[in-house]
């Protein structure tokens, strides 16, 4: 019970409402449960989000709860986006019996207050607004984007979407997002016409040709390669970032083995995901 309220406090911090029917389908619960969790949740809130009563599909907030304008998060527990994913409490875990440790890393902060009209057009297919800081240019931008899709890749939080002025679809990092608003005025542009999202590469992954036999083998065992081999099917808009989390990102474009030392993976077709490669245009 404690995980559904947490789920409802999460998608109202960063999407702004939730509607009855995504709550209840995402844990497997009737409606008449999902109504009883959202009841729970208004009479424990001390700024509860108001009732929207079904009307007309069009609107796209049928069924909805909405974030009141002044509101207060029901857990104090700090939140990510991934929180909202995997809809994870601190004390949802047992005791461990054996000694885990993890590394600390720097995180990559997301406000919440700045993506939230961003997810909420991502999710109900909306242009929306950004004023976005680009690696690629020294001040930050305002962009009118119409997102169809989240990723999480290379340790960071992306939405796909499809940006006006360079009139292609491209990848925006959610950190580097400074302030979002709606923008419905866009007419949306259809997630269908995005051409590397639906694309599919095939990487044929094998052990390094400049590793030994036993060492070819371990790669082999590690990887569940099958007569030397896996074979990974990404969308060719995620390739860029399923070789950048393998260390292989900088020998794929130059096509050089000699660049992957210390990496146990090359790639077998390389000549054809480095072509694949170079169609995509990642945004900084």
């Amino acid at each position: 019970m404690r995980a559904r309220l947490k789920h409802i406090d999460d998608r109202l911090i960063w999407f702004g409402f939730v509607r009855l029917t995504d709550h209840a389908s995402k844990f497997g619960i009737s409606q008449v449960q999902g109504k009883i969790d959202l009841q729970s949740y208004r009479n424990l809130s001390d700024t509860p989000p108001p009732e929207r009563r079904p009307g007309p599909a069009a609107s796209g907030r049928v069924g909805t709860y909405e974030r009141p304008e002044r509101f207060t998060p029901l857990f104090e527990t700090p939140g990510t986006l991934d929180d909202l994913v995997w809809t994870r409490l601190p004390d949802t875990s047992t005791d461990e019996p054996l000694a885990f440790e993890r590394i600390p890393t720097p995180t990559r902060s997301i406000v919440p207050d700045n993506v939230r009209p961003l997810l909420a057009a991502t999710e109900l297919r909306e242009s929306c607004k950004l004023s976005y800081q680009s690696m690629t240019t020294s001040e930050s931008t305002e962009r009118i984007v119409c997102p169809h899709s989240l990723v999480k890749a290379s340790g960071r939080w992306h939405v796909r979407a499809f940006d006006f002025s360079r009139k292609r679809f491209i990848d925006f990092s959610l950190t580097r997002v400074l302030a979002s608003t709606p923008f419905v005025e866009q007419p949306a542009v259809p997630s269908e016409l995005d051409d590397d999202w639906h694309a599919c590469v095939a990487i044929e992954f094998i052990p390094h040709p400049r590793l030994s036999f036993a060492q070819k083998s371990a790669t082999a065992r590690e990887f569940k390669m099958k007569d030397g081999q896996i074979v990974v099917t990404v969308r060719r808009a995620l390739l860029f970032y399923l070789l950048d989390e393998m260390r292989l990102l900088s020998a794929v474009k130059s096509g050089r083995e000699n660049m992957a030392d210390g990496i146990s993976v090359w790639v077998k077709n390389i000549e054809h995901v480095s072509s694949e490669l170079a169609r995509l245009e990642i945004e900084g």
